[in-house]
Parts: C-alpha cells; structure tokens; sequence
C-alpha cells in the first residue's frame, strides 16, 4: 500500500519492511509558498497528479521504486502436453504490478523462455511433450524483478506428457530490452535496448 505524505513522499509498504521513497518533488515550495501562493498552490496540484499517475503505473518520476517481494510459490502441473502454472503471491501490492514465468530445459535457466502474464498469477500454455523447468517472478514497470521463485527446491523438472512434441524449440530471444541470456530481466534491465531489434519468436 502507498500512503502519501507532503505532496511529494511516498511510502511503498512490502511484506519484509517499509521502504521510504521520494517521487517528484519540486526542493523550492516552501519559498514559493511564501512568495507566490497561487503558483505554490498550482505546483502542488502538479507534484500530487503526477505522484499519483506513478502510484497507479508502478513507477517513480524521479527514478526507481522498490522491487517488489518474492513471489510465495509457484505451482506447475501438466498433462496431453499443457502445462498449467499457478503462481501464490501474498505480499502487499500495488496496482500495476506483472508476473512473469520462465521455461528451460536445465535448472541453471541460462537461455530460458519468457511467458509474459500480465497481472494474472495463472497461466495454461501448450507446449507439447516436453520436460521443462520452471520459474516464476513479478515487477512493476519501474523496479527491478523480484528474486526469482523456482517450481520445486531444487528447482524440479515437469514432463508435459501426451504424444506431441511439437517442433524444436527455437533460441530464447529473451524479454523487453534483455537478451536471451540475461534471465528473470522481466522488463529488462536497461532502459533501452543496445543490441538492435529483437527477433520475433
């Protein structure tokens, strides 16, 4: 939960502790209070719509907000080649927070598949008779990943059964502006993507 303190703090409350966070703030408004209080009244209204626009998207105008806590667990069952995922998530949210699974044919997840979910914590997916690994983590739009949770510990392989295999499975292209073999990046790392365009998969 965020609650706004000034016209410019906010305080992200997450499961482990609270963090404080500065959003836009504008260092004069005292003076131009004293000054001009039409235009102190004018930025104040700026500063707290734009701090509520941030609040809403999961970002910070002035920078970066706190990761968000690592995701309670992930669950992975499969049958006929359909994998079915259902992710647990008990901390304190924001709205605009997004949850991403990762796939991979070893437990090191060096080069693994991206499934993007949106704000759903669930998600049914056909790949065929495969053994696959699997990871889940969450973002907003403006932070980091979470730590990434592992189905299983050690992280435990799930064989999607069934007779269909479907075709090989082609080289990660990864997610937003990481690589495919920068795993659980999310949104990516970097702001903007050095390495040209992303081939599509």
């Amino acid at each position: 939960m965020c609650f706004v303190r000034a016209p410019y703090y906010c305080t992200w409350e997450r499961s482990a502790f609270v963090e404080r966070n500065p959003m836009l703030k504008i260092s004069q408004l005292a003076q131009i209070k004293s000054e001009s209080p039409y235009v102190y009244e004018a930025l104040t209204q700026l500063v707290n719509g734009v701090n509520a626009v941030g609040r809403a998207t999961g970002v910070d105008p002035s920078g970066s907000i706190a990761a968000p806590s690592p995701i309670g667990s992930l669950n992975v069952t499969a049958a006929d080649g359909i994998f079915d995922l259902a992710i647990t998530d008990n901390s304190t949210l924001n709205r605009g927070i997004f949850y991403f699974a990762e796939s991979d044919t070893t437990p090191a997840f060096s080069q693994p598949y991206v499934h993007f979910l949106g704000s759903s914590r669930n998600l049914r997916v056909s790949l065929g008779n495969q053994t696959l690994y699997w990871r889940a983590y969450s973002q907003y739009l403006g932070s980091e990943t979470s730590q990434p949770v592992a189905f299983g510990s050690p992280p435990t392989a799930v064989t999607g059964g069934g007779t269909a295999t479907g075709p090989a499975l082609q080289t990660s292209s990864g997610s937003g502006t990481a690589s495919g073999n920068e795993a659980g990046s999310g949104f990516g790392q970097a702001a903007k993507s050095t390495s040209g365009p992303v081939l599509l998969r």
